[in-house]
């Protein structure tokens, strides 16, 4: 069950990734393969992008964050982390720190834990913090030219994994193992394909909680070879 301090954060999370990515699938607790138990808590896939976000409420601790992290880094063009403000730890600076915060007559910079180090930091609420700015949220770059990471094939189901080769041509035996397949699709496909397809298996899969499935199209060579042409 989720707490309401974590509804709240999910909530301000995908309201940003629909602005940020109108044409992504928003999925909830995908789980993360052989990189560990964890599950990412909101995911959105594009057809050739996908975003990773942890959420630590006020409520949740940071202790587990460096490996969610890890593992999403793994698989995903973008990782991120929305953290409660409450989670931001005060360092003292001098008055003319950029960025500074005054309290009680000193000067503190607020920054983030060292737990969610190499992951890009949303601060919940996203608000004005410091005389010299506001510490926004970060939109994610357009990488739709950037292939996944060896990793993010292991997102993916046996089925989806055969369905896959089968989509790229990718010779496979009846009672192929996941890592058989896995190490196939590596070897014949390059990473535009693979990244493609990884997206696509994670648009049309059925979720526990996501948006509707989404149709994708196959692509045209394979489809030529299924129909004879």
């Amino acid at each position: 069950m989720r707490s309401d301090a974590e509804t709240e954060i999910r909530t301000a999370v995908v309201e940003r990734l629909r602005l940020l990515r109108p044409n992504a699938r928003i999925c909830h607790e995908v789980n993360s393969g052989s990189f560990g138990p964890n599950r990412f808590d909101v995911v959105a896939v594009d057809e050739a992008e996908i975003i990773a976000v942890e959420i630590k409420s006020a409520k949740d601790k940071m202790d587990r964050a460096p490996k969610q992290i890890k593992s999403m880094l793994a698989v995903a063009h973008h990782t991120i982390i929305a953290i409660h403000e409450c989670h931001l730890i005060e360092q003292e600076t001098n008055v003319h720190a950029a960025g500074y915060c005054r309290t009680d007559g000193k000067h503190y910079l607020l920054e983030p834990p060292p737990e969610a180090a190499g992951a890009t930091v949303w601060v919940y609420p996203e608000r004005w913090r410091s005389p010299f700015g506001e510490n926004g949220w970060k939109s994610p770059e357009l990488r739709h030219q950037r292939a996944l990471q060896s990793g993010a094939l292991h997102l993916l189901w046996r089925a989806e994994l055969a369905t896959l080769c089968d989509e790229l041509l990718v010779s496979r035996g009846p009672r192929s193992t996941m890592p058989q397949m896995i190490n196939a699709l590596w070897w014949h496909a390059n990473g535009h394909e693979l990244t493609r397809g990884i997206c696509r298996a994670l648009r049309r899969r059925k979720f526990a909680e996501a948006d509707e499935p989404m149709r994708c199209n196959v692509p045209r060579y394979a489809a030529a070879e299924m129909l004879g042409v």
